[in-house]
């Protein structure tokens, strides 16, 4: 499901936190959002300043403050103001042929960009919390990057098909004890080029396309897949419970694509909508589905579990947005 698979060949070792269960569910929650909304992955996007890229300071820690808060009908779920989705490093030697990021985050194992395509291009993986992410020989040469000592490691990368790229990581722990790689590959796999690019990671963040003003009290966001989804859950972590926000390529009256039924019509950011019940997909209560607009005309959807109630689902898609 990883849009970056760059990802998939310095992948992870099993982690110790959250538990496997919860993250398989929230991976199963977005393929099957993904699913629902067919269409490339690419959207139409405007060139953003130079203000982000990756990883250190103001670390988009995305919680949930605690107040305002509405509380449900039975007084068991709140809705609360979030903190703005953000990616936290800033490239200022940037090719301007590679245009726009895509951003990817997996809570408590990584965030990352990805500039150009994955076999031709730039990719940040950070705030990674153990340098046994990635797969480092013990004679792997170093370099200097901003004061710290980084492993130079080659690679190769696959962008869909069997065919692989060849690709220089700088991999080094920061300040603050997490570690980040830098990657080019393709035309960028240039030891020169990739220590050009780190040596300009400022600490700086960017917000990313896709966000929300409010959420469940005391949730995290678990996923952020390719700047057109979103997956919050639970402290207790079963994301088939959770919360997904999804990109959709068209509008919905009547929800007949999702199954939906008890359907009704209403306004969201002055434009129509259409809200709805679905079976839930683990034998609970049926869940919630909306499909509307953002003040920007992006289509999106929500998809709630049933612990919240239709005012807090519509309040959440009223903070949606969305930068094209």
């Amino acid at each position: 499901m990883n849009d970056l698979d760059l990802l998939d060949r310095f992948g992870p070792r099993p982690p110790t936190s959250p538990s496997d269960a919860a993250m398989s569910a929230a991976r199963q929650r977005l393929d099957d959002a993904m699913a629902e909304a067919p269409g490339p992955t690419r959207l139409p996007r405007r060139r953003l300043p130079l203000v982000a890229v990756a990883a250190a300071a103001a670390v988009a820690a995305v919680g949930v403050t605690t107040t305002p808060a509405l509380v449900g009908s039975d007084g068991s779920v709140a809705v609360a103001s979030v903190d703005p989705l953000t990616f936290p490093l800033t490239p200022t030697a940037l090719p301007d042929a590679l245009g726009d990021p895509v951003f990817e985050r997996e809570a408590d194992r990584f965030v990352a960009a990805r500039y150009g395509p994955i076999t031709n291009g730039l990719s940040i993986v950070t705030d990674v919390e153990d340098d046994g992410y990635w797969d480092i020989p013990d004679d792997s040469p170093t370099t200097d990057i901003d004061g710290h000592e980084a492993r130079i490691v080659n690679r190769t990368v696959y962008g869909g098909t069997p065919q692989g790229a060849a690709a220089v990581s700088m991999i080094w722990e920061g300040d603050d004890g997490d570690w980040t790689a830098v990657t080019g590959s393709g035309d960028y796999a240039d030891p020169a080029r990739v220590e050009a690019f780190a040596e300009s990671l400022q600490d700086k963040p960017q917000p990313v396309d896709l966000s929300l003003a409010v959420a469940p009290e005391g949730w995290t966001l678990a996923t952020y897949q390719a700047d057109r989804i979103l997956v919050f859950v639970a402290p207790d972590g079963d994301a088939r419970d959770g919360l997904t926000v999804a990109l959709t390529p068209r509008a919905s009256s009547d929800l007949s694509g999702y199954g939906a039924r008890e359907v009704g019509n209403l306004t969201v950011n002055a434009t129509p909508a259409a809200i709805g019940r679905q079976d839930s997909d683990h034998g609970g209560d049926p869940t919630w589905i909306l499909v509307a607009q953002t003040t920007s005309g992006q289509t999106f959807s929500v998809q709630a579990p049933a612990s919240l109630t239709r005012d807090q689902v519509i309040q959440i898609a009223e903070g949606v947005t969305y930068r094209p």
